[in-house]
């Protein structure tokens, strides 16, 4: 007598590791992306309320101008950024750009 097979395709079990976001690292992503309760900064025309926006604009501002980047970032929560500006002024577009990535990422 022939066995009967379950031929039924069953999906392999795939582990995940577990996540290794830093929780203050995502409470300072939301801090800066929501900027509940702070004054938004205006830019000509243009609005910059959280760091999105701020890197959105940031080829708006010129090199004289990283100091006050550096001082609404410290405002926003986020001193680190403020001082790696502040130690690289020249810098100052790049610094940002790379600190949303950064920071979109602990939030993903």
């Amino acid at each position: 007598m022939l066995e009967k097979r379950d031929m039924r395709r069953t999906t392999p079990t795939v582990m995940m590791a577990p996540a290794t976001t830093d929780p203050k690292l995502e409470a300072l992503a939301s801090k800066l992306f929501i900027a509940d309760g702070k004054a938004p900064y205006y830019k000509g025309d243009n609005a910059i309320h959280n760091l999105d926006e701020l890197d959105q604009y940031i080829a708006l501002f010129e090199h004289h101008e990283a100091k006050w980047v550096a001082d609404w970032l410290e405002y926003l929560g986020d001193a680190e950024t403020a001082k790696r500006i502040r130690d690289e002024p020249s810098r100052f577009r790049r610094i940002v750009h790379e600190r949303r990535e950064e920071l979109k990422k602990a939030l993903s």
